[in-house]
């Protein structure tokens, strides 16, 4: 935070503004405790234009700098709040820490991140990824994409999967270590598993969507997160998902195109098998995953809230809430 108070302290600005504002129908400031915002915010002259303010994640004062994020929360930070009409959270979490700073709820927009279809070629021939990695076809592969780290309980993932050894499936673990690697290893040899599990390190480009289109499940088995690319990703394939209730946006996709479980090896070892052994719970949760890939995980569905949210305040509606289509 304290670098906003050099490189993007703007000398120009205040002169700029004030000859391009009457023209903008809707400002739009990204980030909070921005000495650019506080320019933007001087510069607006009274309630015109409307101001939507999206911080991403920058209100809390816990996480480094507490004096300073006091201070100017204390002395400026009030006046862009007040001026505000609206703000966008990207998920419940990033709600809770704007009301925090007084915000009304009715000024707050929940609106999730967005990924690009096109970016995912459900086309992409199948098989590859099997092969490269030796997995018969015959096999279930469960796939687990991300940081192997503490947060993303990969250590409780391979706990529920050695409760599984009477079904034929291998665990495909694919990430970069980030603390917890020579953990997992240690798990894998102590419950025998070194033949059914698959460390394949780091995927790119190709090779990520090679995994998911040879996966039969994908498993998010977090102690906690907040916004997971990876469960986005997983819907635009449409492959099936077990995920943890530590995931913030888990109900989303519960009932829908997972199976939501409490952050427990058994319970979770009980629904990865409910859904590898039934067929037609697994076309179920494609089907869903298909339709959430466009209805709230596309970019599509971000700028069509976005664009709702503009019109909102351009109307004067104080009470927000564009994800209620």
């Amino acid at each position: 935070w304290p670098g906003t108070l050099g490189p993007i302290w703007c000398p120009d600005l205040p002169a700029q503004l004030r000859r391009e504002l009457p023209s903008f129908d809707v400002i739009h400031l990204n980030g909070y405790r921005s000495l650019m915002n506080l320019q933007v915010v001087n510069a607006l002259n009274g309630s015109q234009p409307p101001l939507v303010v999206q911080p991403h994640g920058a209100m809390p004062v816990i996480v480094n700098s507490f004096f300073v994020k006091r201070m100017y929360d204390l002395l400026l930070g009030k006046r862009e709040l007040a001026r505000a009409q609206a703000f966008i959270a990207l998920q419940e979490s990033e709600r809770e820490q704007i009301m925090a700073h007084g915000v009304p709820a009715k000024r707050i927009a929940v609106i999730p991140n967005g990924l690009n279809p096109a970016n995912f070629n459900l086309n992409v021939s199948p098989g590859a990824f099997r092969r490269r990695h030796r997995i018969p076809k015959e096999k279930k592969l469960i796939l687990f994409l991300g940081r192997i780290n503490r947060k993303k309980g990969v250590d409780m993932l391979i706990e529920a999967f050695a409760r599984m050894k009477d079904l034929d499936a291998v665990l495909v673990i694919a990430g970069p270590d980030d603390g917890q690697l020579a953990e997992v290893k240690t798990l894998i040899a102590r419950h025998a598993l070194d033949n059914r599990v698959i460390l394949t390190g780091l995927l790119t480009g190709d090779d990520v969507l090679h995994a998911y289109r040879d996966a039969d499940l994908f498993v998010l088995p977090c102690r906690t997160d907040t916004f997971p690319t990876t469960m986005m990703e997983a819907c635009l394939m449409t492959v099936p998902m077990v995920v943890t209730e530590g995931v913030e946006i888990a109900h989303l996709v519960k009932g829908r195109a997972a199976e939501v479980v409490s952050f427990d090896a058994q319970l979770f070892a009980e629904a990865m098998k409910r859904v590898l052994s039934d067929a037609g719970l697994r076309e179920k949760y494609r089907t869903g995953c298909a339709a959430l890939a466009q209805e709230v995980f596309s970019v599509t569905a971000a700028v069509n809230r976005l664009e709702r949210l503009y019109q909102a305040v351009l109307a004067r509606n104080m009470d927000i809430n564009v994800m209620r289509d």
